[in-house]
């Protein structure tokens, strides 16, 4: 049972047209500004006089005369229309002048640009790029026609592109404000896309580099700044560097106090810290700024399970079923607003079972009494009838496992992890052992996706951080494992286990500094959970 950790629920998307860009009310330009009438002046055609044709005297081979067009009015209609901004009846207007412009190179080039503009308010990129290349062509100059196929550029999400466009706006005008703007603009946003893109694909560090990068571009922007810093935020959390995680997260709600999401993160780095009330009143918080976020409700019921359970432990069954209840209303009020939080269902069912006793009352006492028996063979009996009596039970496939383990049967150990998942996704034991039991087997990247999994279903999970802190070293990233043993020390000094693992880290580190190798992976027996209902 645990926090659904998954990714933001509110829209953050830049750069293609399907997207809304990440700056409020930057877009072309729709009043007359748009048109510098001083920057191209219209050259008004003179009607050509007509030779003069007696009456009677219509001679045979006299070419049909083509209608005389006054481009100057209809140049006149073109751009009331346009800055009324009714885009529909002014197109085929300027795409008559456009038509009947031969020869005057001012004219055609303004209704090439005219008509850029209107292609872009149309959302048709493709044309809106071709009239105003059109336009460049006819005026290499012109500065508004640059910087508006930068925005179409901008818009479409090349970047690059965009950059080249606004780069030539400041060479022919240096200095020009809104050509800078529109240049550090595109900077930032080209790093928080990658950034972002990055981050989805679990990559971390490369992602936090790209926050910070776009951060230096966008760092006064307030429409975008707090996105930035929450994203920076939730990158260092599931990286487990806490303290720059809350420093991050806390300037995103210094800029925008009323961001649901900012609350909930910060309240997942307490819960990892075992505070809990920090965490409870974090995600109250959170429901505050917005009482129909229903991760936070979610979260906030799986703290109180989370407390249910210790006092369970503790013998205190009154204590304990009171805080169940309370997390099984918060479950329901999640669902109610998110149908599809898996996560929640999977809590609210099994709370559900405790409450009920529905859960098959012969295999969860033949679990209890198998978790005490010291004899790892008979173990693996009493968790294989155990899963007889209930093929569902998932805690019974994951004890069955690390019995396994611990009886050198790697494979099948391995094996029923897998079922265990299979049963419950969220079952943090089940991925904390099977990254466990990978990281033995030198598999450590594969190990290192089941731990991170552990820790962002349970945030409190020590025995997860314990297990993830010796994968690294054992992989020889001594860094990451240094973070991980000190993050541990940080929530609690008298950690054994990372007192241990410390220890071991400093021997190893002392080795490769020597150019000794040591490839030797210790089992320990408290490195992996053998008890699945131990919290």
């Amino acid at each position: 049972m645990r926090i659904v950790s998954g990714l933001l629920c509110f829209a953050l998307l830049i750069g293609c047209s399907s997207k809304t860009t990440i700056v409020d009310d930057r877009t072309v330009k729709t009043d007359s500004s748009s048109v510098k009438e001083n920057t191209i002046t219209g050259t008004h055609t003179h009607q050509p006089k007509a030779d003069s044709v007696k009456i009677g005297e219509i001679k045979k081979d006299e070419p049909v005369k083509k209608e005389v067009i006054d481009l100057a009015a209809l140049r006149q209609q073109g751009l009331e229309l346009y800055t009324a901004e009714k885009y529909e009846e002014a197109y085929p207007i300027w795409l008559k002048i456009a038509e009947n412009a031969n020869g005057q190179n001012e004219i055609l080039t303004e209704a090439h640009y005219v008509l850029g503009n209107l292609f872009f308010h149309k959302a048709e990129y493709v044309k809106a790029e071709i009239e105003l290349k059109q336009a460049i062509q006819g005026r290499p100059d012109f500065v508004d026609a640059h910087q508006d196929l930068g925005l179409v550029f901008f818009v479409k999400g090349d970047y690059d592109k965009a950059l080249k466009s606004f780069t030539r706006v400041l060479e022919i005008l240096p200095g020009d404000s809104e050509a800078t703007y529109w240049v550090n603009y595109t900077h930032g946003s080209k790093a928080f896309e990658e950034g972002l893109e990055n981050f989805n694909l679990n990559w971390f560090d490369k992602s936090i580099e790209q926050f910070k990068a776009a951060l230096t571009y966008l760092g006064n922007d307030t429409s975008v700044n707090y996105k930035l810093y929450y994203f920076l935020g939730k990158a260092y959390s599931e990286k487990l560097e806490y303290d720059q995680a809350l420093t991050a997260l806390n300037q995103c709600i210094a800029i925008k106090p009323n961001l649901p999401e900012a609350y909930t993160e910060v309240g997942t780095i307490h819960l990892a810290r075992r505070d809990f009330n920090k965490a409870i009143a974090l995600n109250e918080r959170s429901i505050k700024a917005d009482p129909n976020y229903a991760k936070a409700y979610n979260n906030l019921g799986y703290i109180y399970f989370t407390m249910a359970n210790n006092f369970a432990v503790n013998k205190d069954k009154n204590q304990a079923d009171e805080y169940y209840k309370k997390s099984v209303v918060l479950f329901e009020k999640a669902l109610g607003l998110d149908p599809d939080m898996a996560g929640a269902q999977v809590n609210m069912d099994h709370v559900k079972k405790i409450l009920s006793g529905e859960r098959n009352v012969a295999a969860y006492t033949m679990l209890q009494q198998a978790v005490k028996n010291e004899n790892n063979a008979e173990k693996i009996r009493q968790y294989q009838r155990i899963i007889a009596e209930d093929p569902t039970y998932d805690d019974a496939y994951n004890n069955l496992a690390v019995a396994y383990f611990y009886e050198g049967k790697v494979d099948s150990a391995l094996s029923v992890l897998e079922k265990a998942i299979e049963i419950n996704p969220y079952n943090p034991q089940a991925h904390n052992n099977i990254g466990y039991m990978l990281g033995t087997a030198h598999k450590f990247e594969d190990a290192l996706r089941h731990l991170f999994i552990a820790i962002q279903i349970k945030r409190d999970y020590l025995d997860a951080y314990v297990n993830l802190g010796y994968v690294y070293m054992w992989k020889q990233d001594f860094v990451s494992a240094r973070k991980i043993w000190l993050q541990l020390l940080k929530i609690d000094p008298n950690n054994k286990e990372a007192r241990k693992g410390f220890s071991e880290l400093e021997k190893r580190e002392q080795m490769a500094k020597a150019g000794e190798t040591n490839t030797v992976i210790e089992v320990h027996d408290d490195a992996s959970d053998s008890d699945s209902n131990k919290n």
